[in-house]
């Protein structure tokens, strides 16, 4: 592994917790275990962690120790997020601080910590691993295990109606608990592998089913979407349409509600997202509104987000006067809200309710923005987008070779409510 050095002068005092406990929202080293919050020295970070075992992505059956080397670094704290427990019962979780003293490092020799499996969720899991030195450089690595011997917790669709879908009726759900119906092009399936009808944007390809990157996997009741880069080739990704390539498929029409739980790999690259259209034609007017963006990776170059965005876009329409109609956006601060939690430390809900007067966008339930709704929202049905993003249109680059060239997304669930089901599809476009 090359060791990227990059000299820096700021300085941080790294506290020594208590026992193996709930990290306090309060403590200093927080805002850093949750990608660079407040901290705008971007050139500090460098990648100096390289996890020796177990496996990165693996699945573990029990408790588990985590081998790691951190060369030029002086001390490492790990933290992974936890279920409610009794003493502890805030219904969001709580981030537990694995090493609570901090391991030292000396040199590239390797040191190591247990991560107590049985002590948290089952399903995937991210232990953030956090290295600094005296000059001010630090790392922060998040390793991504699947825990089968886990306390289930926010697993599955939740048998309460989300409180902005109340007066609606459910018109579609996934758990993701059967057969993956996917197909590249959509057709005779429930999803289509592509944007249809043309725009892929990940820097690593979307990829078809049946080929020998095929991004999607079943993983108990979640879909596991898997970013890979094979020795060779240009790498892969995945996407998930509700629409196929004929603008067939599920719709929605305003008033209804749309949310879907999932969590990702924050690194140099990733860019999760859930979002919705209204047309799929090159030329044609139309709304997308982007219920999460999230990007990941910290340091100079990369995103520093401090949260994710929402973004509406109306495209190819004008204001009465000839400007651009007003679009609508917000970078969520998720570590002020509700459990305090990154987008990438565990999982979280996205929501988005399309009214006849106003349109509102949900983290965990929570109201992060609203605005009117936009014409066509009002009379065209939407459908949705599930995808896993590498790099691409966003600009940001890709550097995932710590990470073994890969990183992987679970989708929790997909939902939908609105006042009637409804048959609709776009027509192909007139070629003339």
């Amino acid at each position: 592994m090359n060791t990227k050095k990059i000299f820096c002068s700021c300085i941080l005092l790294l506290p020594i917790l208590n026992s193996y406990t709930a990290l306090s929202q309060n403590a200093n080293i927080y805002a850093d275990f949750n990608f660079n919050q407040d901290n705008t020295d971007h050139d500090c970070w460098i990648e100096s962690i390289e996890v020796l075992s177990p496996t990165l992505r693996t699945t573990i059956d029990n408790d588990t120790k985590i081998v790691l080397r951190a060369p030029g670094m002086d001390r490492i704290h790990a933290f992974c997020w936890q279920q409610p427990e009794s003493g502890l019962p805030n219904e969001w979780g709580h981030d537990v601080d694995l090493t609570p003293q901090g391991l030292e490092i000396s040199g590239d020799e390797p040191v190591s910590f247990l991560f107590p499996a049985r002590k948290f969720p089952y399903g995937p899991n991210h232990i953030r691993i956090y290295a600094q030195n005296k000059k001010g450089e630090k790392d922060l690595f998040e390793l991504q295990l699947y825990n089968i011997v886990g306390k289930k917790w926010n697993y599955g669709i939740p048998d309460s109606i989300p409180a902005p879908a109340k007066g609606l009726q459910l018109v579609f759900e996934d758990d993701f608990d059967k057969e993956l119906s996917i197909s590249n092009d959509g057709r005779n399936a429930r999803y289509c592998a592509h944007k249809p009808r043309y725009g892929d944007f990940s820097g690593w390809p979307f990829s078809d089913v049946d080929g020998a990157d095929n991004p999607f996997e079943q993983t108990d009741t979640y879909l596991k979407i898997k970013a890979r880069k094979r020795a060779g080739t240009k790498g892969s990704s995945g996407i998930i349409s509700s629409v196929n390539m004929d603008g067939e498929g599920f719709f929605a029409q305003a008033p209804c509600y749309l949310e879907c739980r999932f969590i990702a790999q924050s690194a140099p690259g990733t860019w999760p997202a859930f979002w919705t259209l209204t047309s799929i034609d090159r030329g044609i007017n139309g709304d997308e509104l982007d219920i999460v963006e999230a990007y990941g990776g910290v340091g100079k170059g990369n995103p520093n987000h401090p949260g994710y965005s929402i973004t509406s876009h109306f495209w190819g329409q004008k204001n009465p006067d000839g400007t651009d109609k007003k679009r609508f956006n917000k970078r969520v601060p998720i570590m002020d809200l509700g459990g305090k939690s990154y987008w990438s430390t565990t999982f979280h809900t996205y929501g988005l309710y399309v009214g006849v007067d106003e349109t509102i966008y949900y983290f965990d339930n929570i109201e992060v923005l609203r605005h009117p709704t936009n014409d066509i929202s009002k009379k065209k049905p939407l459908f949705f987008l599930i995808n896993y993003a590498i790099g691409g249109i966003s600009g940001w680059p890709i550097d995932l070779e710590r990470f073994g060239n890969a990183s992987d997304m679970y989708v929790d669930y997909v939902r939908v409510f609105a006042e009637k089901k409804i048959e609709y599809s776009i027509p192909l476009p007139d070629k003339k």
